[in-house]
């Protein structure tokens, strides 16, 4: 694995399904992250958090992935939050014109609140 390839990690944060990820998300790798909110949305918690604090590149492809993830989840009744705490995540995300949709907090604990 190269070190800008994708990594999601998942684990539960009491109602809260967590999804941490680290590397470049692209429209190479916004695949894997699908998949794995796919995955957390198909276990019906009240919240996924997606951690994108380790993320070095953030493409329209993986803003697509989580926009998809968002409109899934909340035909359910669920809730999808983010924690992104740097330029090219926050940018990218403002450049988009989706940071009314997709709400960001600073910390997992925050997101989780």
């Amino acid at each position: 694995m190269s070190e800008d390839a994708l990594r999601v990690d998942r684990r539960l944060d009491g109602a809260a399904v967590v999804l941490r990820a680290s590397g470049e998300i692209d429209m190479n790798t916004a695949p894997l992250l699908a998949e794995e909110l796919e995955q957390a949305i198909s276990t019906n918690p009240e919240l996924i958090v997606v951690d994108l604090s380790d993320v070095t590149f953030f493409g329209s492809a993986g803003i697509a992935a989580l926009l998809n993830a968002r409109e899934q989840h909340t035909e359910t009744g669920g809730r999808l939050r983010l924690v992104a705490t740097h330029g090219p995540v926050l940018r990218s995300l403002e450049i988009a014109g989706v940071l009314e949709l997709l709400p960001i907090y600073p910390s997992i604990p925050e997101a989780s609140a």
